[in-house]
């Protein structure tokens, strides 16, 4: 082996040993978190220890995948997070107007200066019939950026949807969401079905 290929050989080398011992520092930090969490306690720092832990869970949350949970139909337009009065019936009259609350779960934030976030979300929607037919969509449903002084984990995305605007004959069908973190560029797809009626 001539002495180019051996320095080469030798990068590669060292630049496999840089990239698995990064992954093994920051695959640590979170715990690193959770372990001074742990000795908080023990202190009785209750305080300390909840804030070590949130960092921990933000940390998780970025490598977790996202999710939009507690999809639902609700009586009315909901309010804030965790305020929505879920509708029992999935049927539909047209003089009906459909109210959806979703949750995004595992998005990321970024700091954008000093104590502000930025969180950015991005939605498409597609109406389709029971045979999971497109019949219509919005690619651009939802462009929500937030700045924030927190760091934010109780989010909500909610729509209203007049029956009558949709123009649809009486039968099955299902709004598919595409929630998109456009920071982290993390996807995620959920489904709603529902009836409409005469």
């Amino acid at each position: 082996m001539n002495l180019s290929k051996k320095i080469i050989f030798l990068w590669l080398i060292l630049i496999f040993i840089i990239t698995v011992m990064a992954t093994v520092s920051f695959a640590s930090e979170e715990k690193d978190y959770i372990n001074q969490a742990l000795k908080l306690i023990d202190e009785e720092k209750y305080n300390e220890a909840v804030r070590e832990l949130e960092e921990a869970l933000a940390i998780v949350r970025s490598k977790a995948d996202l999710e939009l949970i507690n999809l639902f139909f609700c009586e009315e337009d909901p309010p804030m997070f965790g305020i929505y009065n879920p509708r029992e019936s999935v049927l539909f009259s047209q003089e009906d107007t459909i109210f959806i609350y979703g949750e995004p779960k595992n998005y990321t934030y970024r700091e954008i200066q000093k104590g502000l976030y930025e969180m950015h979300f991005k939605a498409e929607i597609y109406l389709l019939d029971s045979s999971d037919n497109v019949l219509t969509g919005d690619i651009n449903f939802l462009d929500f950026p937030l700045t924030s002084r927190a760091k934010n984990s109780e989010i909500f995305i909610s729509t209203d949807l007049p029956v009558k605007n949709l123009s649809l004959p009486p039968g099955d069908y299902k709004f598919r969401f595409i929630l998109k973190d456009a920071l982290s560029q993390k996807t995620t797809e959920a489904t709603i079905e529902f009836t409409v009626t005469e």
